[in-house]
């Protein structure tokens, strides 16, 4: 997050253009490479795979501190982003390795919570080191910081074995690099469940192009009252992480992942319809709690739903999706800002969440109050695609 806000730094001079595509860099990786990189997570050991992506990533961080001309730092952050869209289904699929299936959804809430920590304080420090010694050194320290963390993964017993996720023999198709799609298009949870989350995903990103002008112009607050709503709303989301984690392991997962999304637009909708400045405040809370809790449901409810073979082009496929609709987002705010206003982009897109993120919690109820008091389905399904595994 520090390197990235120096790269930015360093590609202001040059223009918006290239500050956007060095956001279309870092982001569209995990769209168009989704097939590839989930069948290289399910085809190679993951501590291994994850090391050699962190080795990659320090190299390429260190290659950014020499180079000093836009297209160049394009085209490394683009790098960096393919690394990372190899990065994070590995991640996702290696977790169930290191906790044990039943402690899956509390190790996705701690990353998620380690995650939280490095937006609040990288973009911070950051500015600091940027201004004090320049991008370059930012670059520098990000290459470190690769460096140690594919020492400590070193460190890390467990292992994700190929050898242990060959295709599911009762459908050939789980072996195609395009199989994560499928699952998501073939299960009754995840084909709803993802979705919505992307949709959240891209409302919150039209969210950070109106919420600038929400606070600072409509509320009078200033840069001041803008930086206490987004620490406010950082500090939130931790808060949500930990109301997931506090649920793991009682089935609950899709119904508290379709609860985030739902009070994330709820928050959204709460800053555009606010009379002033402390009731953005409160339904910023609301929304920070529910953006918590939707990040790290995402990653529990693919790993409920997925059989393990499957589970790096599932990741792969739902972050493809999710990553695509905060592009669309991204794009999207800015001109509806401009024809609507702040606060109106922010009622209509907050709606829209809602409503979306209600029919998703409903689904989940529903689905709940078919399963008996012992457990057991009400009706048994027939489809291997959408059976977790034991454990």
């Amino acid at each position: 997050m520090a390197a990235f806000l120096a790269v930015v730094l360093r590609l202001r001079d040059a223009g918006s253009g290239w500050v956007t595509a060095a956001l279309l860099a870092e982001i569209l990786p995990f769209v168009v490479l989704a097939p590839l990189a989930g069948a290289l997570v399910d085809r190679l050991e993951s501590r291994g795979l994850l090391i050699v992506v962190c080795l990659g990533q320090a190299a390429v961080s260190a290659l950014l501190s020499a180079v000093g001309g836009p297209p160049a730092t394009i085209a490394l952050v683009a790098l960096l982003g393919a690394q990372a869209a190899v990065e994070r289904p590995a991640t996702g699929a290696l977790i169930p390795h290191i906790t044990g299936e039943a402690g899956a959804t509390r190790g996705y809430a701690r990353l998620g919570t380690g995650r939280a920590l490095g937006a609040i304080g990288g973009p911070a420090l950051g500015g600091v080191l940027t201004v004090a010694s320049g991008a370059s050194t930012v670059m520098l320290l990000n290459a470190g910081s690769f460096l140690l963390l594919a020492l400590a993964l070193t460190a890390v017993s467990a292992r994700r074995r190929p050898a242990g996720c060959a295709p599911l023999p009762e459908d050939a198709g789980t072996n195609r690099a395009g199989a994560g799609f499928r699952q998501l298009a073939h299960d009754r949870v995840l084909r709803l469940a993802i979705p919505l989350t992307a949709l959240a995903a891209g409302i919150a990103l039209a969210d950070n192009v109106a919420a600038p002008y929400r606070f600072t112009q409509d509320f009078h607050a200033g840069a001041a009252g803008f930086g206490v709503y987004e620490a406010l709303y950082s500090a939130c989301e931790l808060i949500g992480i930990q109301a997931l984690a506090r649920k793991a392991g009682r089935g609950q997962e899709e119904r508290l992942l379709a609860a985030g999304n739902l009070l994330l637009g709820l928050g959204v909708l709460g800053i555009g319809l606010a009379a002033g400045y402390p009731l953005a405040l409160a339904a910023a809370i609301v929304g920070g709690v529910g953006n918590g809790m939707s990040n790290a449901g995402e990653g529990a409810v693919i790993r409920l739903r997925t059989p393990e073979p499957l589970r790096g082009r599932t990741f792969a496929a739902g972050g493809a999706l999710v990553q695509g609709m905060s592009v669309v987002g991204a794009a999207a705010g800015a001109p509806a800002v401009a024809s609507l206003g702040a606060a109106a982009t922010m009622v209509l897109t907050g709606t829209l969440a809602a409503t979306a993120a209600t029919a998703g919690l409903v689904t989940a109820l529903l689905r709940r109050a078919a399963v008996d008091p012992s457990g057991r389905p009400g009706r048994p399904s027939s489809d291997i695609r959408t059976t977790a595994l034991p454990g």
